[in-house]
C-alpha cells in the first residue's frame, strides 16, 4: 500500500524525520535542559486548532461505512503506531511494515485515504500536550470507551483520568527533588491506554520536572490495542518509554515498542532496555 512521490515510495502514513543541522543542535540541547515553565508572556501556544474528542469520535463514526467504528479506530491507531515506530525503530521495520500492509489491504483504495485522514486529527490532539495550551489527558482511552469497543468479557474498563490523577498525586508525593542527572522511573504492568502514566506525568510536570529528559516509563498490557494506544500517547507527548505487549503474570512477551524519545536518547536511557 504505497504511493509514489518524486520517484520515492512512501506509505500513506509516512512520517519523515530530518536530522538537525549543526546550528540547531545547541538550541535543541538548551531547550532540553529547561525544567521550569517559561514566563507567561513567552509561552509557546499550539500553532493549530486542537481537535476535540467529540470531533474525532464523530469523524470515526461517519467514516465507518463498510466496517464497524471499533475496527476502523483499531486499524487507524495500529497504522499510526507503526508509522511512528518505523520512522525510528529499524529493528522492527520489516515485520511492522508487513502488518501495516495487511491492515490496509482490508480496505478498498478509496477507503484507504480515510485512515491517515483520521490519524491526522488523532496526532494533532495527542501532540498538542507539548504546547502550553495543551493538556495531559487519556484521549484515546476516552474515545475507546465511548465508542464502546472495550472487551467486556474480561471486564476491560479504563480508569477515568481525574481518578488516575488523584492516584498519581497520592503516589508521587510532594517531594520530587532528585540528584543532578537522576532519572525518575514509572512502571505500569497493566497500562490500558496509558492513563496512569499520563496522570503521573501531569503531576510531575506541574512540579517542574522535565519529563522528556528525567523520566522513564515502562508499561505493558496483554491487549495489543492498548499497547498501540499507550505507545501513541507517550510517543506524541515526547516521553522516553518502552511499552510491551506482554502477559505480566507469566511474563510472556510478544512485542516491544520503544518511543522516539527513548530511541533518540538511547545513550541516557539505554540501561532500561532489558
Amino acid at each position: 500500500m504505497k504511493k509514489t512521490e518524486n520517484g520515492k515510495q512512501l506509505s500513506l502514513f509516512d512520517i519523515q524525520l530530518s536530522p538537525p543541522s549543526e546550528n540547531e543542535i545547541p538550541q535543541i540541547m538548551q531547550a532540553a535542559e529547561k525544567q521550569r515553565e517559561p514566563p507567561k508572556e513567552n509561552r509557546e501556544l499550539c500553532p493549530y486548532r486542537i481537535p476535540t474528542v467529540e470531533e474525532i469520535m464523530k469523524d470515526f463514526q461517519n467514516a465507518a461505512t463498510t466496517c464497524s467504528t471499533g475496527k476502523l479506530f483499531e486499524d487507524t491507531v495500529a497504522c499510526g503506531a507503526i508509522a511512528i515506530s518505523n520512522a525510528v525503530d529499524f529493528t522492527k521495520y520489516d515485520e511492522r511494515e508487513e502488518r501495516y500492509k495487511q491492515i490496509m489491504s482490508g480496505y478498498r483504495a478509496e477507503e484507504q485515504q480515510k485512515l491517515p485522514a483520521l490519524f491526522a486529527k488523532v496526532l494533532a490532539l495527542l501532540s498538542s500536550v507539548v504546547y502550553d495550551n495543551g493538556a495531559f489527558n487519556d484521549y484515546l482511552g476516552e474515545i475507546f470507551m465511548r465508542l464502546n469497543i472495550a472487551n467486556k468479557k474480561v471486564g476491560q474498563v479504563f480508569t477515568p483520568f481525574h481518578v488516575a490523577e488523584l492516584m498519581a498525586q497520592v503516589t508521587v508525593g510532594e517531594n520530587t527533588d532528585k540528584a543532578q542527572n537522576e532519572i525518575l522511573t514509572i512502571c505500569d504492568p497493566c497500562c490500558g491506554s496509558g492513563v496512569m502514566s499520563l496522570a503521573a506525568l501531569d503531576v510531575l510536570q506541574s512540579r517542574s520536572v522535565n519529563y522528556a529528559r528525567d523520566v522513564f516509563i515502562e508499561c505493558s498490557d496483554i491487549d495489543i490495542r492498548c499497547v498501540h494506544m499507550a505507545y501513541l500517547q507517550l510517543s506524541l507527548a515526547g516521553v522516553p518509554a518502552i511499552i510491551k505487549h506482554q502477559n505480566t503474570v507469566t511474563m510472556e512477551t510478544w512485542d516491544v515498542w520503544k518511543t522516539p524519545a527513548f530511541i533518540l536518547q538511547y545513550v541516557r536511557f539505554g540501561k532500561y532496555d532489558r
